[in-house]
């Protein structure tokens, strides 16, 4: 791997890739679930020469892996009890946790009988045990309807206001705009590129584009530059996306009495970040079936390597 990262305190970082990018290897590396092969690990200014064996990187490290099952009988504080014995954690710390995530009220039920937001929270506090500086979450959204999802992430900016910094792996990137500081774009090992979403954007030479919509049949566009990917609906809507580059744009369309129904200004999303970054399509980006000629990566400056 070619990693280089660093963690603000109270930051959310979403470390986004398509499947088999290395997202789960980086982050049990950090967690220590995996050993640190080269390299190493910084807390603060202090060199963390220390921190290298598995044991000590779990005392500041949280891990939320991506699944847990959570069956049977048993309840859900005896579960966090037992679990909680092994760190040697109190059970006023197991009461308290339960209470952040949300299980005070679930505290008796067993652990079959938890709904999949349920067992996310459950998962997030046995994570949560040793009051780590880091918590590592591992597509902790999948399967999750969007109020529990809601819930979820208001109970992750809880965490970052006490000072937590957290780092989210996903391969399913929407909605991550709207929850994290940042991002962090990793494919085959690589991160390529890092920084918030305009600043990444804006290293890839990603512009912004408007969203020009109409309805009635497709006007003729030719004197519009890029417009030949204007597209028509079975609902007889024309749309179109063009560079946020010509102040008189929406003038031309008045001027030449195209009727416009919205004029929508729209950043750079993820995906095309990524397609960026790696120089592959969306489709290839998202089953990772590109082959090795596709290389090299782009990395933040333009540099190429």
């Amino acid at each position: 791997m070619d990693v280089s990262l660093s963690l603000k305190p109270g930051e959310i970082l979403g470390l986004i890739g398509p499947n088999g990018a290395g997202k789960t290897t980086l982050l049990r590396t950090i967690a220590g679930v995996l050993p640190v092969q080269d390299g190493s690990i910084h807390l603060g200014k202090v060199e963390a020469a220390a921190l290298m064996s598995a044991a000590d990187l779990r005392t500041i490290v949280g891990h939320m892996p991506e699944q847990v099952r959570w069956q049977g009988r048993q309840s859900v504080q005896d579960a966090l009890l037992e679990l909680a014995e092994m760190r040697g954690t109190s059970l006023k710390r197991v009461e308290g946790l339960l209470r952040l995530v949300g299980l005070a009220d679930r505290c008796d039920t067993p652990l079959s009988g938890l709904s999949q937001g349920m067992r996310q929270r459950l998962t997030l506090a046995v994570a949560l045990l040793g009051a780590p500086k880091v918590l590592l979450l591992d597509e902790p959204l999948n399967g999750l309807d969007p109020v529990a999802a809601t819930a979820f992430v208001r109970l992750l900016h809880e965490l970052t206001g006490k000072g937590v910094s957290i780092v989210i792996s996903s391969h399913q990137v929407e909605g991550l705009a709207a929850i994290t500081d940042r991002i962090a774009l990793m494919h085959r090992g690589q991160i390529l590129a890092v920084g918030t979403l305009d600043s990444v954007a804006e290293s890839l030479d990603l512009p912004s584009t408007i969203e020009v919509t109409g309805t009635g049949e497709l006007p003729n566009l030719s004197w519009c530059e890029h417009a030949e990917k204007a597209t028509i609906s079975d609902q007889n809507t024309w749309r179109v996306a063009l560079p946020e580059s010509n102040e008189n744009l929406l003038a031309d369309f008045v001027n030449r009495g195209i009727e416009v129904t919205s004029w929508n200004p729209r950043p750079p999303g993820i995906v095309e970040m990524l397609c960026a970054a790696t120089g592959m399509d969306i489709d290839e980006v998202g089953l990772d079936i590109a082959s090795a000629a596709l290389l090299p990566h782009r990395r933040i400056g333009g540099e190429e390597e």
